[in-house]
């Protein structure tokens, strides 16, 4: 951890200087220490800075309580750390954001926003792109980091006059412009993983279903496209066989007797189902692990990069205004609960989008809030929580889990309303 020398302002939220003066400036890939020639240190994890802005000759960040810390007169280091500073920044939001077990493709400077942001004049921020297999996430030098999941876009185009790039998701828009040079690389990009994941889906489902003609293929893939959640009732518009099929191919034989019983219970013909791309290595790293962290491997740690499997799940809405959410495929260890209020079909999506976003780990959502702030090892999923909107939706709607140690027991726990731990 190399430390840098200059000075120092500690603002609070409306300005006023709490301290200042000289000081060391250190920071690794997840933690920064500003020490003050005289005074107390000022330590943060570089997840809990929510903008970073670089001027010519001082370096502004702003922390989520509001605070800022400015750093100025850092002489001829100033390049070299406000660059590194910069990467290490950038670096752990993404790892906050859940997103260092997936496949990145490229990165690239622009600006980009949110439905009609400004994102072609003068005023717009610069940010970071970062072009994954199956993810973009943009990280803004001044805004919050925006993460989306490319199986969810549904249309992309590209407005010649301002080079702007837009792709649309659920009402969404995302305008992405000022790639300069780049703009033709990240378009191919960009068609060229979009493509891979609509071949790797057609392909997948082909396999699993080979009794579908091509025409009932594509209607089952309009109808169930990657990571969303549909009505298993939809199904035999497709094909007579394909509720059964699909279940029979989904549900594994251990966790059969847990999803027979939640159906006899699940009120109406409400049952939705899905599935999502992930690699053998991360049907387990998905589950319940009380030795470590539940993360997936890198890609090819385990030589499985190009390897393909489907995780399905299923959601059964219940009484009182619940859903209960079970993982068939794999060592699907407990059934978990979630609040569901009407319309069910919108606040089940709601629960499916912000599952995929966290690449269905389960810890970010089982953890109490206790162990989320204060086990370090959890720390980026209390700071994920803060900059993602839809796992904050999550954790809020979240009610319980029922462990499959034993149909009796589960039952038991079920009928209780399932356990927080």
């Amino acid at each position: 951890m190399p430390a840098y020398s200059g000075k120092f302002q500690y603002l609070d939220a409306a300005g006023s200087a709490l301290s200042q003066g000289p000081c060391q400036f250190r920071f690794d890939k997840e933690t920064a220490i500003l020490t003050p020639g005289s005074g107390t240190p000022i330590a943060f994890d570089l997840g809990d800075v929510d903008r970073a802005v670089k001027h010519d000759w001082d370096f502004e960040l702003t922390l989520f309580t509001g605070r800022r810390i400015q750093l100025r007169q850092f002489g001829a280091a100033f390049s070299t750390m406000s660059e590194e500073l910069l990467a290490a920044w950038r670096d752990r939001t993404a790892h906050c954001l859940l997103l260092e077990d997936l496949e990145e493709v490229a990165r690239y400077t622009a600006t980009a926003g949110l439905n009609g942001a400004a994102v072609v004049n003068a005023l717009a921020a610069p940010a970071e792109i970062r072009l994954y297999k199956s993810n973009i996430a943009v990280l803004p030098l001044d805004g919050p980091p925006i993460q989306w999941r490319l199986a969810e876009v549904d249309a992309v185009s590209f407005d010649d006059s301002t080079y702007t790039v837009t792709l649309e998701s659920a009402g969404e828009r995302m305008a992405i412009a000022k790639l300069a040079k780049k703009t033709d690389e990240f378009r191919g990009n960009l068609d060229g993983v979009l493509g891979d994941l609509r071949t790797h889906e057609a392909e997948a489902l082909h396999n699993t279903f080979p009794f579908l003609d091509p025409d009932q293929l594509q209607q089952l893939i309009q109808k169930m496209p990657e990571g969303r959640s549909v009505p298993l009732s939809a199904l035999p518009a497709i094909h007579a066989k394909l509720p059964d099929a699909l279940i029979a191919h989904a549900v594994d034989e251990p966790l059969r007797p847990y999803f027979d019983a939640l159906r006899k219970w699940a009120v109406g013909d409400g049952v939705m189902t899905g599935f999502k791309f992930i690699r053998p290595d991360e049907v387990k790293a998905g589950e319940e692990n009380e030795q470590s962290e539940t993360e997936a491997a890198a890609p090819g740690a385990d030589g499985s990069e190009d390897k393909q499997a489907l995780f399905f799940w299923f959601f059964f809405p219940l009484a009182g205004g619940r859903v209960a959410w079970e993982a068939t495929t794999g060592s699907g260890r407990a059934t978990y609960f979630f609040d569901a209020p009407p319309p069910t079909d919108q606040a089940i999506a709601h629960l499916t989008r912000g599952l995929a976003l966290i690449n269905f780990r389960r810890e970010p959502v089982y953890l109490s809030d206790v162990s989320l702030e204060q086990e370090r090892r959890y720390r980026r999923y209390a700071i994920g929580c803060r900059k993602l909107p839809d796992l904050r939706s999550l954790r809020a709607a979240f009610r319980g889990r029922a462990i499959h140690a034993s149909l009796e027991t589960w039952t038991a726990q079920v009928e209780a309303g399932g356990t927080r731990g």
